[in-house]
């Protein structure tokens, strides 16, 4: 107390360490840092503006399908299926013939 009056007094400057000097340098880059960062945190919470999409939205569809459907769609599907079977199998049949291999039936 009586060094701080004194000081003051007669207008002396106190002596200020180095060690002090380089803590106190430590502490304001410490604090300059934490403000930073919670500036950032703080603006990376604020919601960004989504872009704005130009497109047309469909109706929602229901999941059920009728049986009749279902049943006319699996029918396509098969009937699709058989008619690539009945294709592959003349091809094959054709390349047979063309080769002169004896194909299932036992004809040459």
């Amino acid at each position: 107390m009586w060094k701080k009056l004194c000081y003051k007094w007669f207008g002396l400057s106190e002596d200020v360490c180095e060690t002090c000097e380089v803590l106190r340098a430590q502490l304001d880059e410490s604090n300059r840092e934490r403000k930073e960062l919670l500036n950032r945190l703080l603006i990376k919470d604020t919601p960004e503006p989504l872009p704005l999409k130009e497109e047309e939205f469909k109706p929602v569809q229901s999941q059920f399908v009728p049986w009749r459907v279902r049943q006319q769609m699996l029918e396509a599907e098969d009937a699709k299926k058989a008619q690539l079977m009945r294709d592959k199998t003349k091809e094959i049949a054709d390349l047979e013939s063309e080769l002169g291999i004896a194909n299932a039936t036992g004809k040459a």
